[in-house]
């Protein structure tokens, strides 16, 4: 086997819902897929993630996958919004902390006198726990004889690759995933790392692509016919990402969609960013700093559909909704995006929708309307490339061509992008020479409602106003 040619690329990815191993061949091609849910245990000490049942998905998985094809590498990604606190036997000091935990006041109140300026972490202070400086300030402040045996810091991204190899590392694009734990211009530990005394916890950084071991016998099964090379792993955003620049994409802006909705453009400059807007920026695999915006997407749709499928939307229903001026105002979940401190003040303006078919319409021009914002948010110039769930909605896309008119809008045929791009780094190179991979987008013809740019103009004035 060349250095080039692995067999088989099983990809471990530990989402929030479902921890899922998908194996590819080195075109690509996905060849088969397993997964499991993963577990949320309420506490105590805090809301946290049982690390097991992907332990057992992988024991299972991945000899079975091996029968396939031969897994050469195996690639962790997974959500960025977790870390791992080891002690010095290699166990949990403490229980890897879900970011939905809702810390208490005078710890946030205590965190913020402290936290990294945006100016240093690119990041505001997120809601929940999602921020991984204020998980660690918690666990210390709160248990401190647990966290006084913690000996080896890492992402639950690299945790996954410690599982399954005993080899504990950090990564550029975990640490960089607004954690408030980076410089990220000068790509160090913050400030309040330093102070915290953190940063001589964390565990070596290796590159995303970096075989940091191999997979440890209790993986393999009795017969495992591949190297079982477990490579440093990836944010799962960022790994979508790196699929659209391994298809040799340069100046574009990408739409990344799901439960969040997160963009990403390499072109913005850093000094657009806007705390109050929750743009922040990650860092891709080859250490470059990227601009990106957000807001909850998957769960914003769900909010204003109520239940009704997106594929009960229609453009002639939006028309209507347009002409009677209904309109979803943000933002129905905690965190605003775009749109600053509309969190949690979501509403219906004008006349509500009552079937399906109008509430699935004005969940699709809800969400348009708030990409649109997000793509302002950083600025957003060059083609739009979108992917994931929204993808798939044909009324959304159409009224994002027809918002964004300078921009071409591009849909993506890739049905995984998080999955696909972290096998991906598996073709990387050593001096970090990217691999090139076809990719297929459709470009979106904008739809034609009329008054909608009248409508638009409305919507953004009710959705800034200050209430």
């Amino acid at each position: 086997m060349g250095e080039k040619d692995p067999r088989g690329i099983a990809v471990v990815d530990a989402g929030y819902t479902n921890t899922k191993i998908a194996l590819f061949s080195p075109a690509g091609e996905l060849v088969a897929e397993r997964k499991a849910a993963s577990r949320h245990a309420e506490g105590p000490p805090y809301r946290w993630i049982d690390p097991e049942p992907m332990v057992a998905l992988c024991r299972e998985a991945l000899p079975e996958l091996d029968r396939i094809l031969p897994v050469d590498m195996i690639v962790p990604s997974a959500h960025g919004a977790a870390m791992a606190c080891l002690d010095v036997t290699g166990a949990l000091a403490l229980p890897v902390m879900d970011y939905t935990s809702e810390p208490p006041p005078e710890i946030v109140a205590e965190y913020r006198k402290i936290m990294p300026g945006f100016d240093e972490a690119y990041c505001p202070l997120l809601p929940m726990a999602l921020t991984h400086g204020l998980q660690l300030y918690w666990q210390q402040r709160m248990w401190p004889e647990a966290f006084s045996r913690v000996t080896t810091l890492l992402p639950w991204i690299q945790y996954v690759g410690f599982r399954l190899s005993g080899v504990a590392v950090t990564e550029i694009s975990s640490m960089a995933c607004q954690t408030h734990l980076l410089d990220v211009a000068a790509q160090a530990p913050s400030r309040m790392a330093r102070d915290l005394g953190w940063d001589r916890l964390f565990a070596p950084r290796a590159r995303a692509w970096e075989r940091i071991g191999r997979l440890k016998p209790e993986f393999r099964g009795g017969s495992f016919r591949g190297e079982g090379q477990v490579l440093g792993g990836v944010h799962d955003s960022t790994a979508n990402f790196m699929r659209y620049v391994c298809a040799g994409l340069d100046r574009f802006t990408l739409v990344s969609t799901g439960t969040w909705s997160i963009s990403f453009d390499p072109s913005t400059s850093l000094d657009v960013l806007d705390p109050d807007r929750d743009t922040n920026t990650n860092t891709d695999v080859l250490g470059r700093n990227v601009c990106c915006s957000r807001f909850f997407g998957g769960k914003e749709f769900e909010a204003v559909a109520q239940g009704a499928p997106a594929e009960a939307a229609g453009l002639d229903c939006v028309a209507r909704l347009v002409a009677r001026g209904t309109r979803a105002v943000p933002s129905f979940t905690v965190s605003g995006g775009p749109v600053p401190q509309s969190g949690g003040r979501g509403r219906i303006a004008g006349p509500p929708p009552v079937s399906d078919e109008e509430k699935a319409s004005l969940a699709a021009l809800y969400c348009a309307q708030m990409v649109s914002e997000q793509l302002d948010a950083i600025a957003s110039r060059d083609e739009i490339i979108v992917d994931g769930p929204f993808s798939q909605n044909r009324v959304l896309l159409a009224l994002l061509a027809q918002l964004r008119p300078r921009q071409a809008v591009k849909a993506s045929a890739l049905r995984d992008g998080t999955t696909a791009g972290a096998a991906a780094l598996a073709l990387i190179a050593d001096d970090g020479t990217l691999p090139t991979i076809a990719l297929k987008l459709a470009t979106v013809s904008a739809a034609r409602v009329g008054g909608l740019e009248e409508y638009h103009a409305k919507w953004r004035r009710l959705a800034h106003e200050k209430r």
